[in-house]
């Protein structure tokens, strides 16, 4: 998966939170998106770090 790809998660668990009915559920759902979102900035660091380590 690409840094792209793991914002689309995050942005599809942004959207469902908003429509969450319960606690559980929209808590839930914020972990989730929280969790894509550090997942894209970390691929995205990877990323950075693989070109600047080919130079």
């Amino acid at each position: 998966m690409s840094s792209e790809d793991y914002l689309e998660r995050a942005e599809h668990y942004r959207r469902a939170k908003e429509s969450a009915v319960d606690d559980f559920t929209r808590y839930y759902l914020e972990r989730m998106e929280r969790s894509y979102r550090v997942l894209a900035d970390s691929h995205a660091v990877l990323d950075r770090s693989k070109k600047t380590h080919k130079h």
